[in-house]
């Protein structure tokens, strides 16, 4: 897919006419364009994504126009952040939208993870994108947000793109987070949250664990504070309402892990955060 054709095994005169030749290329060229559309027309997909050669995964869920506005915005949010150089987690990445877009802005190395299980397409949809594009991304397809610690490496930024509201213990998703990031980490979170008519108090959230799309969906000031207790500090914050009469809530949060006192907790905290608190980090 980067444009070379090599060709093996034509026989054909040395002498050939250049016009042919090109046109004999050309035509196994798009050949294997047409196959590898068809690969890519046999995955169910949620992102579009645009190949090398003209080639196209579009994604056919009933809100489609909705979400490509949501992306842009997204993407939008996103562009404020330096990836030059910068290692890369990216938490929750279905087929590699924002692993493949990390790598675009230069990132030194992203780790693409997910648990295939819980995708439509298994990790077939992320490994043919990662083919096509000719990319050099690491994926890890058997490691939910719940076991993202042991990949014990801390990463210099962090996504957490579309995943939290999806969770039955989102805090202590949040926790393993910060175990993948340091202090001068990036850490972006985004995701539905609950407008304050919907729910009260300020602190509160909506929490259904019937609910197969959204377990778990916060107030803005419920989830700056759930970061907070995993020592993250809100440091950017953006709201996203939709396009006319596809109204959503959705929040994008850029922080910063610290080290210290959290005002949030008396006692030695859980999950293995006492590790970030100098009043608890020497209790074993």
């Amino acid at each position: 897919m980067n444009g070379v054709l090599i060709i093996l095994g034509y026989s054909g005169s040395c002498h050939e006419d250049p016009r042919l030749t090109l046109e004999r290329c050309n035509r196994v060229s798009s050949m294997d364009s047409v196959q590898a559309q068809q690969r890519i027309d046999q995955i169910k997909w949620y992102h579009d994504i645009d190949f090398p050669g003209g080639l196209k995964a579009r994604t056919e869920t009933p809100d489609a126009e909705s979400h490509r506005a949501l992306w842009k915005w997204m993407r939008s949010e996103l562009d404020k952040v330096d990836f030059t150089g910068k290692s890369v987690l990216d938490i929750g990445c279905w087929d590699g939208y924002w692993s493949f877009y990390a790598e675009q802005r230069r990132a030194s190395r992203v780790l693409a993870s997910d648990d295939k299980t819980q995708n439509w397409s298994g990790n077939i949809g992320l490994e043919l994108a990662r083919e096509l594009m000719g990319s050099s991304i690491d994926t890890r397809t058997d490691v939910s947000i719940y076991e993202a610690s042991k990949l014990d490496e801390r990463f210099d930024v962090v996504l957490c793109l579309g995943v939290y509201y999806h969770l039955v213990d989102p805090f202590y998703a949040f926790s393993q987070i910060r175990h993948c990031s340091h202090e001068r980490s990036v850490v972006v979170v985004e995701g539905d949250f609950a407008p304050d008519w919907f729910v009260k108090p300020e602190q509160a959230a909506y929490y259904d664990l019937g609910h197969g799309e959204r377990c778990f969906v916060p107030t803005v000031p419920c989830l700056r504070q759930m970061l907070e207790a995993n020592y993250f500090r809100v440091t950017a914050e953006s709201i996203y309402h939709g396009l006319p009469g596809q109204p959503v809530n959705r929040v994008l949060l850029a922080c910063e892990p610290f080290f210290g006192e959290n005002r949030l907790h008396c006692d030695r905290p859980p999950f293995g955060l006492h590790a970030y608190d100098p009043r608890f980090s020497s209790i074993a």
